[in-house]
């Protein structure tokens, strides 16, 4: 997703929201301030400029989501004017009909017919016209090359240039071409170089003749880089849930997400882990004071434990309460190169399988930093990483970057999302000490693939009911 693209169907929205409006008053202000206006249907009721005021209100939420179930707010949409102005009259129509019925229920009489029908008939004129000036803008900078989606093109052996022209010649469908491969050769080792080059947002498979193997490779390509996979109907099977069927350049697509955070999941995602991350700041205000003089008479050094984490494709500064030993901590800024000494010494007594270092009873912890383990609010200063945009309150672990170096390639796509301060393996491993880390992984994968505000909230909430249990049934790691 592009930011380009947000930011339009944001405005997209107001626009929908003030043309709704303007509309209804238009209507309003002819029917009951304008004598002339067609005095032979007299009015029955008079609608005082307070009541439409509250009925607008209703009228605009009302319309808005009828109107995103038939996909006018969808993101990455190639839809023409034509096809969007059909989309707004059916979505106006619907939505109205919604709010009469609404009206009729709780207040049984409608002052006029006539306004309803003016309101109608204005409201698709008008939306229609401002989803043309958003068109008409939108589309303006992508013939600037802002917001386009960077594409590989995989073509036949009779090299299909149509489909490679017709993106070409519409600038508007949001599209780079940046290039294209034939089939021959090691596919993902040429794609894998683009990648490192320059990055891909898209692919589309156009290829017939690459065999199933192949096809797979691809798709794991796409799976573990976060690339949108498209491709002609009859080449692959679809093997994952989240399949979106369309349509480039007149050409029938399957699309493969790689998570529904893909969409408009990561806006709302992303609203909820402000709202919540900053609102628990403010409350847990008290405890932060009380962790911070606890750190501070237990041992010397520094309060916060800042280290780079790999998290959404790049790394991070990670925020922790320190809890060990300041120079025993591995960092230039806290135990140096003698920390790390001691670090690598411990990996003889790693606890746990995997590219994870776990020591049970740590030597290089105070005592204070073993009480903030056992009950995690080591893990408070991570609510500024979820504020500043770095993790989510739900996601995979973030993991140190040394440590990501000794991953095999299927395990990078954790890094296709923001981490997480808790999330479907973390919250398992607290209650599983051993966990193992191909366990993690499949949990991981659990959630990128099936994510929903739901599954969040459950994981919330899971984690809130184990940590409020005895500190030391989930082990002392």
């Amino acid at each position: 997703m592009k930011r380009l693209e947000l930011v339009f169907n944001i405005i997209s929205i107001f626009v929908d929201a003030i043309m709704i409006i303007l509309a209804g008053s238009i209507a309003y202000f002819l029917r009951y301030r304008v004598e002339s206006f067609l005095p032979q249907y007299p009015i029955q009721f008079d609608l005082t400029s307070g009541e439409f005021l509250k009925n607008i209100i209703i009228a605009v939420p009302v319309l808005i989501l009828i109107m995103s179930f038939y996909g006018l707010y969808k993101l990455k949409s190639t839809r023409g004017f034509r096809e969007t102005f059909v989309k707004v009259a059916a979505g106006i129509s619907v939505g109205l009909m919604v709010f009469v019925a609404i009206y009729f229920f709780n207040q049984h009489i409608f002052p006029s017919r006539l306004i309803v029908l003016m309101s109608w008939i204005f409201a698709i004129l008008a939306v229609g016209l401002g989803r043309f000036v958003v068109l008409l803008s939108e589309r303006a900078f992508l013939r600037r090359g802002k917001g386009l989606h960077k594409l590989v093109l995989i073509l036949g052996w009779n090299k299909d240039y149509s489909l490679k022209r017709e993106i070409k010649k519409r600038p508007e469908l949001g599209y780079q071409i940046i290039k294209t491969l034939d089939g021959n050769g090691d596919i993902v080792a040429q794609l894998q170089a683009i990648y490192n080059e320059q990055g891909i947002d898209e692919i589309i498979q156009a290829n017939h003749d690459l065999d199933r193997t192949t096809n797979g490779k691809l798709l794991k390509f796409t799976h573990d880089h976060g690339i949108t996979f498209n491709y002609v109907p009859d080449i692959v099977e679809a093997q994952k849930s989240n399949i979106s069927l369309h349509d480039i350049a007149g050409i029938p697509m399957v699309g493969l997400k790689n998570t529904p955070l893909d969409g408009w999941g990561k806006v709302v995602k992303r609203i909820l882990d402000v709202v919540a991350s900053l609102v628990m700041i403010i409350l847990l205000l008290p405890i932060f004071i009380f962790i911070i003089l606890l750190i501070k008479i237990d041992s010397p050094g520094k309060v916060l434990y800042i280290q780079k984490r790999y998290g959404q494709k790049e790394p991070f500064d990670f925020f922790k309460f320190r809890t060990m030993h300041q120079h025993l901590s591995v960092g230039e800024n806290y135990g140096g190169e003698n920390a790390q000494k001691a670090r690598e010494k411990l990996w003889e007594a790693n606890a746990r399988k995997g590219p994870f270092l776990k020591i049970k009873n740590d030597p290089r912890v105070t005592k204070a930093g073993r009480f903030l383990r056992r009950t995690k609010l080591d893990e408070l200063p991570q609510l500024f990483n979820v504020l500043l945009g770095d993790m989510s309150l739900v996601g995979p672990r973030a993991h140190v970057l040394d440590e990501v170096e000794l991953y095999r390639e299927r395990y990078r796509r954790q890094f296709t999302i923001k981490p997480g301060v808790t999330g479907l393996a973390q919250v398992t491993q607290i209650k599983q000490p051993d966990l193992p880390f191909e366990e993690e992984i499949r949990l991981n994968t659990f959630y990128i693939e099936n994510w929903s505000m739901g599954l969040d909230l459950q994981i919330l909430v899971r984690t809130v009911v184990v940590l409020l249990q005895p500190p030391g049934k989930s082990g002392d790691y």
